[in-house]
């Protein structure tokens, strides 16, 4: 890059502003836009979000798009997307292109997502908040990635967001279990084991 005639141009009429580039927008924000929060992949392709106006769905347009352009997109890929969370993955009829194209935030390899941060720094005068991804967190992966984020230089991090160690069984042929009836569990001090007031 030419940086010598920039070099002139700042030593003779200065910087109008130094702090005009960050990245935006804020999750709500985005969903009003129709983008992806801040510069990452988005966070699935088909959720409910929840705020103090209430509950919306929001619906990935390109992916809908897409799978308009295929022929794909009917009531039984609306139902596909809801029962596998927002995910192309595991829909057998989606070609491998659009499953690549639309890989969730959660199905990126978080170290990616580092990588490009490191790469786009240097140009962001304020800051980025990237948020980090993990599936399945752990006490290494996170310093790994952690790490990682330093040694590449990155003035910060956001949310580090994971998915819930739980989730609703999906089969609606499973007979639900019978809820066993136990006692209230109360901290007492007189029990060496109990932690909850420690």
């Amino acid at each position: 890059m030419n940086w010598d005639s920039l070099r002139q141009r700042v030593m003779s009429i200065g910087m109008r502003n130094s702090n005009t580039m960050a990245i935006a927008p804020t999750a709500t924000i985005s969903n009003i836009c129709g983008v992806s929060q801040s510069i990452e992949p988005i966070y699935q392709n088909l959720f409910v979000k929840s705020n103090l106006s209430g509950e919306f769905t929001v619906v990935n347009p390109y992916l809908v798009n897409d799978l308009k352009d295929q022929g794909l997109w009917d009531d039984v890929m609306v139902n596909d997307l809801k029962y596998y969370d927002g995910s192309v993955q595991n829909i057998d009829r989606v070609p491998e292109i659009l499953k690549t194209i639309y890989a969730t935030a959660f199905e990126v390899d978080s170290r990616w997502l580092v990588e490009a941060a490191s790469r786009r720094q240097k140009w962001i005068d304020q800051g980025q908040s990237l948020n980090l991804y993990m599936a399945e967190p752990s006490g290494k992966k996170l310093d790994n990635l952690y790490k990682l984020a330093w040694v590449r230089g990155l003035k910060t991090t956001y949310y580090l967001r994971s998915l819930g160690a739980t989730a609703v069984e999906k089969s609606a042929t499973q007979e639900p279990e019978p809820a066993l009836e136990e006692e209230p569990k109360v901290c007492s001090i007189l029990d060496p084991d109990c932690e909850a007031c420690q």
